[in-house]
């Protein structure tokens, strides 16, 4: 681990103003937003859960996530730009590299998770066991490594040029098959099949398993470790046969 270059690059994301935008305020607004559309503080789903309990969730879900992606895809930025070039000049391994980007995109998913999670305590009267909290943040947090991973693999695949677009489409696609903009709950059964095949469904069941005791808790973790496991392997051969070209 480099702290120097730790730090670098958590500055360089803090100082993004689309990060600022997409992966902190815009699900915080969204939360809001949804809360009262879907019925606000006193509406239920039918199976007992707390609309807004559930929303909060998704959303904190939402922004951990964009936020993980978007970290690790900044990586084609760097290919393009022959930044990835230079490092390889300096003592700083491939590992160390790879690292990094996980832990940065790690760390910046945090703010959103604490700020929605803020939002729906102080405004929208969300109230969860003190272990319900904990999932709802501190597991949302770990649940977010998948996505840094993912981010980092489509970093590694795509050129520069297309990362926006890309980026776009995937975050689109992961939230609304996730269930974060289109509650799980309220979906038609064909969507809810679609919805388990992708790795943003079990991110919200793991956040929202603090409403249920827990239910799919169990089986989230273990969807999630096997996508943070193949997405990384993945990741990681892709950059070790790009610096064997190099």
């Amino acid at each position: 681990m480099n702290p120097r270059y730790l730090a670098l690059e958590c500055r360089r994301i803090i100082r993004s103003g689309r990060f600022m935008i997409f992966s902190l305020v815009m699900p915080a607004v969204l939360f809001v937003l949804l809360s009262g559309l879907y019925g606000g503080k006193d509406a239920r789903y039918e199976d007992g859960a707390s609309v807004t309990a559930a929303l909060m969730v998704s959303m904190s879900a939402f922004g951990a996530m964009s936020a993980a992606l978007s970290t690790g895809a900044r990586v084609a930025v760097e290919r393009g730009g022959g930044w990835q070039r230079q490092l390889r000049l300096t003592p700083m391994s491939a590992s160390t590299y790879l690292y990094t980007k996980v832990i940065v995109a790690m760390l910046v998913s945090i703010p959103s998770i604490l700020l929605v999670s803020l939002v729906g305590a102080v405004f929208q009267g969300v109230s969860l066991s003190a272990g319900g909290w904990v999932v709802a943040t501190a597991g949302l947090w770990l649940g977010a490594l998948p996505f840094a991973a993912l981010g980092l693999l489509i970093g590694l695949t795509i050129p520069a040029d297309s990362l926006p677009a890309i980026m776009g489409v995937s975050s689109m696609l992961l939230a609304l098959l996730g269930g974060m903009w289109i509650p799980a709950q309220v979906a038609p059964g064909w969507l809810s099949a679609i919805m388990k095949a992708t790795p943003s469904y079990w991110f919200t069941q793991l956040g929202q398993s603090a409403l249920y005791d827990n239910k799919h808790l169990v089986t989230a973790i273990m969807v999630l470790a096997a996508w943070t496991v193949v997405a990384g392997l993945i990741s990681a051969r892709r950059f070790a046969g790009s610096a064997a070209r190099a």
